[in-house]
């Protein structure tokens, strides 16, 4: 989803943009009892939803991605001026913060707490992120952002994966086994935009879209059309194609109906995805009605989204798809107790 004619955010912006008061972590007892773990609630609520959907829709993903339920934040993801009091609140000098863990995930399981610090893992060191950060705009920074989150993801397919973490003074080792579900990364971007997008394998949202919405039904429609763009590689497909990420050549012609093809598509898949996670996806209608009315009243011709008639159509056919599902075999949705899901 893009606001109509407006360049996407790019996916550096997708990043704290000033540093709040730190919070308390939760202590390892609460985590081991389920309790919620996170230094920013708005982070957590995003990171749960997300989590939730990529564990449910695992059956749609051909390619099985390690969740963990734990969001990271990165020294280079601050502006400039605030990078020494994010080092001195979170140790993010030092290597790859917990931002948030959802409780009863493999990362809670595994002890970890929001505000430790990741400095290894199966011994070998994360990337330093003062070399990472060192003359960088977190845009710049973005490509080696992500391959440090790639190296823990590699190590996670593999199978459990020691992690040395630093918590306050002390070095701590946790073994942390992910389980197989789909590339639900998400972010949550501190911007007046009222946006989300999928971006090099991230679902971005920006904290302006999430004051906008009404429910968690909401968020999550919102979150699983992003990650079904994830899923169906719609960026790549369309960069492939030589579709703009933005401006107003993205808007016509070919360009206009390639990408529309692919936001049906993800409506599509990603309603699925938020009924098989067990979130009301009858949201998306009076969700969507509120954003066009809002947000989107430019003729259809200078859209590259449906029109808001043609998205509640498709909506409403694949919930009756759904609700036949229901009525003639029982529930379809995934069991989401652990036993089912620990197999990869």
């Amino acid at each position: 989803m893009t606001l109509p004619l407006l360049l996407l955010i790019a996916a550096g912006a997708a990043t704290p943009q000033s540093v709040p008061a730190a919070a308390s972590p939760r202590s390892e007892a609460e985590t081991a009892a389920g309790s919620p773990s996170f230094l920013r609630e708005a982070d957590y609520r995003v990171a749960k939803i997300g989590y939730r959907i990529g564990l449910a829709g695992r059956e749609f993903c051909p390619e099985p991605y390690p969740l963990t339920g734990m969001s990271l934040h990165h020294l280079a993801e601050y502006g400039a001026a605030d990078r020494a009091k994010a080092a001195e609140l979170y140790g993010l000098d030092r290597g790859p913060g917990v931002l948030a863990v959802v409780e009863n995930s493999p990362a809670a399981h595994a002890g970890l707490i929001a505000g430790d610090v990741l400095l290894a893992v199966n011994g070998r060191a994360f990337p330093s992120p003062v070399e990472m950060a060192r003359g960088r705009d977190n845009e710049e920074a973005r490509p080696a952002i992500e391959a440090s989150e790639a190296m823990l993801e590699a190590e996670l397919e593999s199978g459990p994966a020691s992690l040395t973490l630093l918590r306050g003074e002390q070095e701590v080792s946790v073994r942390l086994e992910a389980l197989a579900g789909c590339p639900a990364r998400v972010r949550l971007a501190r911007s007046s935009q009222v946006n989300a997008f999928a971006n090099r394998g991230y679902a971005i949202m920006t904290t302006a879209l999430l004051d906008f919405l009404e429910s968690d039904d909401e968020l999550a429609v919102v979150l699983g059309h992003e990650i079904a763009h994830t899923i169906l590689r719609h960026p790549a497909e369309l960069e492939a194609l030589g579709v703009p990420q933005g401006g107003p050549l993205r808007s016509f012609g070919k360009n206009a109906s390639r990408v529309r093809k692919t936001e049906e598509e993800a409506d599509r898949l990603g309603i699925r995805l938020t009924w098989a996670a067990g979130y009301d996806v009858t949201a998306a209608i009076p969700y969507w009605r509120r954003y066009y009315g809002k947000y989107d009243r430019l003729p259809q011709l200078f859209r590259t989204h449906p029109s808001l008639g043609a998205r509640e159509r498709l909506i409403r056919d694949v919930i009756a798809e759904l609700d036949g599902a229901d009525s003639d075999l029982g529930t379809q949705r995934p069991e989401l107790g652990e036993g089912a899901l620990r197999q990869r």
